[in-house]
């Protein structure tokens, strides 16, 4: 079953580029920066979607995706996306990712992250239906 997380702006950042940069810095997690290829230079671990009104997006996730860590794995980047964590919650998932040697997406959302199904999308409005 499809997953959603709706990713609000945060700072300085659109809905769109905190989407695209939390789903960029997951894959740096299993390849870093320093170690990646010229075709990675891309590289996500899940997809972005836009609302039709052009101002939200969100990460279709699945919770139990495993993300392999590499040993030269950072995550600076990745907990800056969250200003809302304390700093003992960024202590705390920097600390669980970079002392496991993998980990399943849904270990590291945090409380405050809404999960969404489906059919919620549906509801408000992620995806019109098609005109016949």
């Amino acid at each position: 079953m499809a997953q959603y997380i709706i990713v609000l702006p945060e700072l300085t950042l659109s809905s769109e580029q905190r989407a695209k940069s939390i789903t960029r810095e997951l894959y740096n997690i299993t390849s870093p920066l320093a170690i990646q290829a010229p075709y990675q230079k891309d590289g996500t671990v899940f997809g972005v979607i836009e609302h039709p009104d052009g101002v939200q997006f969100a990460l279709q996730v699945d919770t139990d995706y495993i993300i392999p860590v590499h040993p030269q794995a950072t995550l600076e980047k990745l907990v800056s996306l969250f200003p809302e964590l304390s700093e003992t919650e960024r202590f705390n998932l920097a600390s669980y990712v970079l002392n496991s040697q993998e980990f399943p997406f849904g270990h590291i959302v945090p409380s405050t992250t809404s999960i969404r199904d489906q059919a919620y999308m549906v509801e408000h409005g992620w995806f019109p239906e098609d005109p016949e």
